[in-house]
């Protein structure tokens, strides 16, 4: 059997009309098919830049602070987190240096999720199915208190952090 070979194209818009040698070629189904190639590479890349800037976990889009009006009660929290992945807390009561302190976390707060650790270690009394916490401000007037959280269930989580006569509400998404 002799090979018949085929000459290039003469012009490089040719190159793209349908063949018939040595297959058929279908132009169009093609440039469909590249289409959705190229539709699928921006997807997948839009998915790799939210999920870096912190969409599904910790990041830039997770991260988020709250302050009371006064500027007494602080929050630091991840807005979104995974099931069975634990996420922090952190909380920042000012008052005057010395002077004892109270904080109560209520909402979801345990009712959806489990304590991996408090810091500093403090005598918690059971508040509206919350946590009421004690201590004292420190030399600067501060009393910071960091939790590391468990969730339990997926969904949309509410929080409520009451200290200074102040209080901030606020949600997490966790995602399955």
């Amino acid at each position: 059997m002799t090979e018949h070979p085929r000459p290039p194209p003469a012009e490089p818009a040719q190159a793209f009309r349908e063949r018939s040698y040595p297959v058929d070629e279908h132009m169009a189904s093609q440039r469909r098919a590249w289409r959705l190639e190229r539709l699928g590479l921006v997807v997948l890349l839009g998915i790799v830049l939210v999920a870096l800037s912190g969409l599904f976990a910790s990041g830039p889009l997770s991260s988020r602070q709250l302050a009371s009006q006064d500027g007494r009660l602080q929050v630091e929290y991840e807005r979104f987190g995974r099931i069975g992945a634990s996420h922090n807390l952190h909380v920042r009561l000012r008052g005057a240096p010395g002077s004892p302190a109270e904080l109560r976390l209520g909402g979801d707060f345990l009712a959806r999720q489990s304590v991996q650790s408090l810091q500093p270690m403090l005598r918690g009394d059971s508040w509206r199915g919350g946590l009421a916490l004690r201590g004292r401000h420190d030399e600067r007037g501060e009393w910071h208190l960091f939790l590391t959280l468990l969730p339990d269930e997926p969904g949309l989580l509410g929080y409520r952090v009451e200290g200074a006569g102040q209080a901030l509400e606020f949600n997490q998404l966790i995602y399955p």
